[in-house]
């Protein structure tokens, strides 16, 4: 996009209220001391963005000397997003609104039906006939039914959805690094932006057992919930969390977790760790197993490094998923990222 061109200018200033506005209600004058647009402009793009459904002007601001203010806020009803999580056995359907709430989910079998499952749970949440602006899906393009939306698609990990939703309303979490621990292990680090790393779970831990990559001794292999559900014959996650078979299982495992985190810290440079998933359900006195395996592995100025809890659990991953087909479909980010990182060049110059 050449952000010269003046009908550039105002896609990129109604993207910046939109996202202002995301973050918090504001009135006109606030918007425009913000993004330093002037008042006018403001004006134009705020009573468009009303009459197109996606804004609503809210009480009036009396905590300011002078005329009361409108506060303008997003039309969280203005439109929605889906969003499919895929794994083996079943898929998660999910619908949120232009906030980010995920307004209903249903779950249902990873079967021959799914085509069905999946029409049925669409007609359901358009009945209302609501502009949709994409999808998410959390898995393939070959997972999901052929033609079965009519709206564009952007596919992601377990990792970077449970990284999004987690970090979502916090600003503590951007030098975290994300692992997804159930059936499979993936991770993300979203310094800067958020990058997918589809090496972390075929890290090279051992020798001498053969992975679905064609590896050898990957950490998947050793550490994943399918391979130690099939090593211990537990094919439930609450029992494998809960049964001593399994949590001494768990904890055979942890070097090689241990291991791999303690890599993927010292080539990230991240500050902390952040387990998701199913496993993240473990015992405390696991995660400090790990914990201690980790810090053993590292040298001593990256000791600090610690090990951080899911606090959404499968929340996050729901809103995750759905935070970003909003961010691809609608509020643009990236667009507005890649304006940021051009004017920072700028700025050095």
């Amino acid at each position: 996009m050449d952000f010269s061109r003046p009908d550039n200018a105002r896609k990129i200033n109604r993207l910046k209220v939109l996202d202002a506005l995301r973050k918090r209600d504001m009135s006109r004058a606030e918007l425009s001391r913000e993004l330093v647009i002037n008042k006018v402009s403001v004006s134009e793009i705020t009573d468009s963005l009303i009459k197109e459904g996606f804004l609503y002007s809210g009480p009036l601001d009396n905590t300011t000397q002078g005329r009361p203010a409108t506060i303008l806020s997003i039309e969280r009803n203005g439109g929605r997003v889906f969003s499919f999580i895929f794994s083996l056995s079943n898929v998660v359907a999910s619908a949120s609104d232009l906030k980010g709430n995920v307004l209903r989910y249903e779950r249902f079998p990873n079967d021959d039906s799914l085509g069905e499952y999946i029409g049925s749970f669409v007609k359901k949440m358009t009945q209302d006939n609501p502009r949709v602006f994409g999808v998410t899906v959390i898995g393939t393009e070959n997972d999901i039914p052929k033609d079965v939306f009519p709206w564009p698609i952007i596919y992601k990990t377990r990792a970077e959805a449970q990284a999004k939703g987690e970090m979502e309303g916090r600003d503590d979490l951007d030098n975290t690094f994300f692992v997804s621990w159930g059936d499979e292990i993936e991770a993300s680090w979203p310094k800067g932006c958020m990058f997918s790393i589809p090496s972390f779970g075929h890290m090279k831990v051992t020798k001498g057992i053969k992975c679905s990559c064609g590896g050898d001794g990957c950490l998947s292999a050793v550490a994943s919930g399918r391979a130690i559900k099939e090593s211990t014959g537990i094919s439930q996650y609450r029992r494998l969390l809960t049964e001593e078979k399994g949590l001494l299982a768990i904890d055979d495992v942890s070097s090689a977790m241990a291991f791999a985190l303690a890599e993927a810290v010292q080539a990230t440079g991240a500050e902390s760790v952040m387990i998701t998933g199913e496993m993240s359900s473990m015992p405390k006195d696991l995660y400090a197993s790990v914990q201690d395996k980790m810090i053993m592995t590292l040298p001593p100025e990256r000791r600090s490094v610690t090990i951080i809890k899911s606090e959404k659990a499968d929340k996050a991953l729901l809103e995750g998923a759905g935070l970003i087909a909003l961010d691809e479909f609608f509020y643009h980010r990236e667009i507005l990222d890649k304006l940021s990182e051009i004017q920072l060049k700028t700025s050095s110059l």
